[in-house]
């Protein structure tokens, strides 16, 4: 037995069956497309990504050309067998090269059909598919031809292959780092790790893949002959199998939105001014807003730190409602209602401006966005929103809907409290939303378009890194080209100067404005761009789309589809204009969409800087693990009913010790 195993034959023997496996031309039909595949998906996207970032691409990439690789190959095998000649698989393979390039080659049209565009791409794939498999069929002929009696050789052209492919994949690695503009935070992308990942998601992929098929086959063996009884048994198997990814589904985002129910030390304490939910006169508990929603009350500014900043008296307090999700978990009609009576209560229909936001899944609202609007009001706004979700936003999709059902109801029962004011007591309704919010809120007027700002009685919105997927960005009316949005009254823009490079008159007319990076891959991403290039890859590019990348069908979806789950890296008190970070950006928009009242270039820079340190001060009570250690957040004294702070000399305690922080290093981190 040991003298078996130790046998140099055997060990020969195995070592040419190890090598084999992970021969890149040879293993496999699929191998040199999953090879292509793989640096492929070291190419330029948009966004820079971490070694087991580029790991999960690259998988899905080798698992995508696997299938289509196979695909192909099953329709080969009907019409040569295995056992046919070099020269009758290498004609099939030429016939199916050609028919793919001969439709490769239709020219591109501008508004061309999904069925035009996915022959051209279905053109693309089968020329791939052709040259991969005529790849295999020579390489195992030379094998057959010249079996190789030593180790030597397949060792050398293994490790020359798997050498070359190692190398091309650094270099693409150096070439993204050059194209792509990088994050405060470095995303370090190395082989070694990314190779690492991949295997296991490939791996993790072939794994299931072979336990789908061996449960089908078991199943129809149950089952029996015929052909009936084999759509029965596919049709059963393919039922089990998506029970067990929902239900695996479900516990996961069951178990990710239990986030929602954590109290943070830093925001343990219910708020003290009446003019926000959650407080002792408030008619929603302070547990119940869920996370998210316990931070943005929390931190409302004061007056007193309004007048710091602005250098001139605030005309009023912040308010803001929120309504969690688990206040009304099943109602969404009750949800709205507890939003209306809230503001009610709170005094918010007395406010010049009623600032209506729609948050992302988790129920997020970007603090930098309100603290904005409340700066430059002079706090004279109220703000409200109401939760549709407890989960990131790219595990609420589903949420979508509900959410603008919910949104609707709210713009409605505002229209209905506003009816029965006089005009010159109304305030100016504005809509705010930003990523999944975006959506959700504007598909409430995607029917009417800027008829429905007249028909509920908003004034303007702003919509922040809207999706590709919502409907105002798929039927052209953000860009102006639907009959419902006539001209001038929609606009996108990447950066405040093309804002700002507007005439007065051309500003006013703007109902919607849509702030949307060039290279935000939410904004890119949609599934037509798996088989149709999309106009943002085109030869006039955008501000931070590399002019390096390139559009391969499937390939370049997977791509963005990954970088819009990995779009918004951040570091507090760092605003950046780049991919799904709008921060920087953020205090001009809100000026210039909403015509709010007239600021100074120093109010808007000192605007912005106080903006940072509150980030900085919120960043830290998140992070606190005790309450005693926390940041305080802004306190609130009531005075006759006015919630206001004790001292007005230096503004609050804590943005003063922040601001000490920040002058010790002479950075903000």
């Amino acid at each position: 037995m040991i003298t078996r195993l130790v046998n140099p034959d055997g060990v020969q023997h195995y070592a040419k069956g190890a090598l084999a496996t992970i021969n890149p031309v040879t293993s496999a039909p699929s191998t040199p497309l999953e090879m292509a595949s793989f640096i492929d998906s070291f190419g330029v996207s948009l966004m820079p990504r971490t070694s087991a970032m580029q790991g999960v691409v690259a998988g899905l990439n080798i698992l995508a050309a696997r299938l289509i690789a196979r695909a192909v190959e099953a329709g080969h095998d009907q019409v040569v067998s295995p056992q046919a000649t070099l020269t009758a698989s290498l004609a099939v393979r030429a016939l199916v090269g050609g028919s793919g390039t001969a439709l490769e080659r239709l020219p591109e049209r501008e508004g061309e059909t999904l069925w035009r565009a996915g022959a051209r791409s279905a053109g693309n794939i089968l020329r791939a598919a052709a040259i991969g498999g005529a790849i295999y069929d020579v390489g195992t002929y030379v094998q057959r031809r010249y079996p190789a009696q030593r180790l030597s050789r397949p060792l050398v052209l293994s490790a020359l292959a798997l050498g070359g492919l190692g190398f091309w994949a650094s270099k693409r690695i150096v070439a993204r780092r050059q194209a792509i503009q990088s994050w405060p935070i470095p995303q370090v992308n190395k082989l070694g790790p990314a190779v690492a990942t991949t295997a296991v998601v490939a791996g993790a992929g072939a794994g299931v893949g072979k336990a789908f098929v061996g449960s089908r086959n078991l199943i129809i063996g149950y089952f029996g002959p015929g052909v009936t009884k084999n759509l029965m048994a596919r049709a059963t198997n393919a039922g089990l199998w998506a029970l067990a990814a929902s239900t695996l589904y479900n516990a996961g985002v069951g178990y990710i939105g239990r986030a929602n129910e954590k109290i943070d030390p830093g925001y343990a304490a219910e708020p003290t001014t009446p003019l926000v939910s959650g407080s002792t006169d408030s008619y929603l508990d302070f547990r119940d807003l869920g996370q998210q929603g316990r931070r943005y009350v929390t931190d409302v500014i004061t007056d007193d730190l309004i007048e710091e900043v602005m250098e001139e008296p605030a005309v009023a307090h912040p308010i803001r409602t929120y309504v969690g999700y688990n206040t009304e978990p099943v109602y969404l009609t009750g949800r709205a209602e507890l939003a209306l009576a809230e503001m009610d209560r709170a005094g918010a229909f007395d406010r010049s401006y009623l600032l209506l936001v729609s948050p992302t899944g988790t129920g997020w609202i970007d603090h930098t966005m309100i603290e904005a609007a409340e700066f430059l009001t002079r706090g004279d706004i109220a703000t409200c929103a109401i939760q549709y979700g407890r989960y990131p936003s790219f595990l609420s999709l589903q949420k979508v809907a509900l959410g603008r059902r919910q949104f609707r109801l709210l713009l409605w029962g505002v229209k209905q409290r506003l009816a029965g004011l006089p005009d010159e007591k109304r305030p100016k309704v504005l809509i705010f939303g930003e990523s999944l919010g975006a959506w959700a809120s504007s598909d409430v007027l995607m029917y009417q378009g800027i008829g429905g700002f007249d028909h509920y009685g908003v004034d303007r919105a702003l919509w922040v890194g809207l999706p590709g997927l919502a409907k105002w960005s798929r039927n052209g009316m953000a860009r102006g080209s639907s009959d419902l949005v006539p001209e001038g009254t929609v606009g996108v823009f990447d950066n405040p100067e093309q804002l700002m490079a507007l005439s007065d008159e051309e500003r006013d007319r703007l109902r919607a404005v849509i702030l949307s990076h060039d290279n935000d891959p939410n904004a890119g991403v949609v599934p037509d761009m798996a088989i149709r290039r999309p106009d943002w890859l085109g030869d006039e590019r955008g501000r931070g789309v590399p002019e390096t990348m390139d559009w391969i069908p499937i390939v370049t979806f997977l791509h963005t589809a990954i970088d819009a789950a990995n779009a918004m890296v951040t570091v507090p008190g760092e605003f950046l204009s780049f991919g799904h970070d709008y921060r920087a950006d953020m205090a001009q928009f809100v000026h210039l969409a909403y015509h709010f009242p007239a600021t100074s270039e120093e109010q808007l820079r000192r605007i912005n800087e106080t903006l940072k340190l509150l980030e900085i001060g919120r960043a830290q009570r998140i992070s606190a693990e005790h309450k005693e250690v926390a940041p305080p957040a802004p306190s609130h004294r009531v005075v006759a009913g006015v919630p206001v702070q004790s001292t007005r000399a230096d503004g609050p305690q804590w943005r003063r010790s922040l601001r000490g922080l920040s002058r010790q290093d002479g950075t903000v981190q």
